[in-house]
C-alpha cells in the first residue's frame, strides 16, 4: 500500500530513489510496530521481542521509535 510508487517513469526512464524506498518501508514498519505495541499493552497480542535487562514494553517501544526515526531520515528534505 505504501510502497506503490517505488518506480517513477520520468523522461522515458525509470527513476528509483532508494532513500524514499527505505523511508516508505520504515514508516510502514513503524506504524505496524506501534499498533502491535498498543495491542500488546492491552494484552490482545503477545509482546514477542526481548532485550536482556529491559522490559518488553520498552523493547517494543524502542523498536517503533527506531523505525520512525529511520523513516524521518528518509523523508527529510525530500521535495
Amino acid at each position: 500500500m505504501v510502497i506503490v510508487k517505488v518506480l517513477e517513469f520520468k523522461n522515458g526512464k525509470y527513476k528509483f530513489n532508494m532513500r524514499i524506498f527505505i523511508a516508505k518501508l520504515a514508516s510502514s514498519l513503524g506504524v505496524l510496530s506501534s499498533i502491535w505495541f498498543l495491542l500488546g499493552m492491552f494484552e490482545i497480542v503477545p509482546l514477542v521481542f526481548t532485550i536482556p535487562g529491559e522490559t518488553s514494553f520498552r523493547t517494543h517501544a524502542s523498536l517503533a521509535v527506531l523505525f520512525l526515526m529511520i523513516a524521518s531520515w528518509g523523508f527529510w528534505n525530500s521535495d
